[in-house]
């Protein structure tokens, strides 16, 4: 048995499936016309934007409005002038490829609201960092995880599951989620309850001791994971 943190209740019954993200390498290189990899950037925003709103709306029409205010504040993020010209800036100034200037600023971004004493702000760190991958796939050419159409009675296994992740889940095939990280304040942890999927969070070394397949109850009340029961 495991024992993690609750953070959506109810009994949660099926079969492990393991999600991870592809590793993004992130290379540093320099540009040569700076002004064409500024557009190049500008079209992987447009991008993520597009596909952040399409998420929103979704969410908003299954879950409810206040569930798609988490997705809202990714809009409004990956719409900030500030953050957008610092990126821009460092694109034209130091002629760094957008990936790498993504990178930098994002994260620059995220470790300031990770410092902060609120709440909230924390919650943004997570945030900001969800976006960050997302510009970049687009610009790696990356396919993001779809849980959207996963088999019926998939219980998800992840070390952290984006909110943006979180949000493409259908609660009619995914019976519980399990993640090694994460808290009960987590955007993530709140679009589980939305959702009404059993979850247990902060589970501790799971990953190391389940495979795809495996049969696997969870207790969203107690933390309590059985694997192989």
């Amino acid at each position: 048995m495991f024992k993690g943190t609750s953070a959506s209740a109810g009994i949660g019954i099926g079969k492990a499936v393991i999600v991870e993200e592809a590793e993004l390498v992130i290379t540093r290189n320099e540009v040569a016309d700076a002004e064409a990899e500024i557009q190049r950037f500008k079209g992987a925003l447009e991008k993520t934007i597009a596909a952040t709103q399409k998420m929103a709306d979704d969410l908003a029409s299954r879950v409810g409005e206040k569930e798609a205010e988490i997705l809202n504040g990714h809009l409004m993020l990956l719409q900030d002038p500030m953050m957008t010209m610092e990126i821009e800036g460092k694109i034209d100034g130091e002629k760094l490829c957008s990936e790498a200037a993504v990178e930098d600023v994002c994260t620059m971004y995220a470790d300031m609201f990770a410092s902060m004493d609120d709440e909230l702000m924390q919650q943004r760190a997570a945030d900001m960092r969800d976006i960050k991958t997302r510009i970049q796939k687009v610009l790696l050419g990356v396919q993001s995880v779809d849980v959207s159409s996963l088999p019926a009675g998939s219980v998800l296994v992840s070390e952290d599951l984006t909110p943006s992740v979180t949000a493409g889940i259908n609660p009619a095939n995914v019976t519980g989620i399990v993640t090694e990280l994460g808290g009960r304040t987590s955007h993530s942890a709140i679009l589980s309850r939305a959702l009404e999927i059993p979850a247990v969070v902060a589970a501790s070394g799971i990953l190391s001791q389940v495979k795809d397949g495996d049969e696997i109850i969870l207790d969203g009340e107690t933390g309590e994971i059985f694997l192989q029961p």
